[in-house]
């Protein structure tokens, strides 16, 4: 694949059912999306297209969402990430500001404010260390949050 082929978001998800949803939600708004069901997919994927989001979720069954955005991170700097998981258990905000990762979700995720999200991302509308954001903690700000 060549750049030629890029795209606008890359979901990494494995229940594939999941992932699809996804990808034809923002499909729908206008964005071009891939979609992996492991992190090897979507490392390879996210290197050949360059998108400018990245919808990772945490637990995935090669390595953890926070192991790829760091490979991300790592190889494309500019690229936005987003998290998404049903448990955060060992996920810190820390972390999550270390990698840069711009929005923290919740599963289940709420497909509207998740496509604003994006949207904004890919269109350029917010940076990736905001102050508003970091002020409130990652965990705690936008459309994801503390899960009990």
């Amino acid at each position: 694949m060549t750049n030629e082929l890029s795209c606008d978001v890359i979901v990494v998800e494995d229940d594939i059912i999941q992932c699809e949803e996804m990808a034809g939600f923002l499909g729908r708004a206008g964005l071009a999306v891939e979609t992996a069901y492991n992190a090897a997919a979507g490392l390879r994927k996210a290197v050949a297209l360059q998108p400018r989001v990245a919808l990772l979720d945490f637990n995935l069954p090669d390595m953890t969402g926070v192991e790829l955005a760091e490979q991300l991170r790592a190889l494309l700097p500019s690229l936005s990430i987003l998290m998404m998981s049903g448990r955060i258990d060992g996920l810190s905000e820390h972390t999550l500001s270390r990698l840069g990762i711009s929005v923290f979700v919740n599963k289940p995720l709420p497909l509207g404010p998740l496509r604003q999200a994006v949207l904004k991302l890919v269109r350029g509308d917010t940076t990736r260390h905001s102050d508003q954001q970091h002020s409130k903690g990652w965990l705690a700000a936008g459309v994801g949050g503390t899960r009990h």
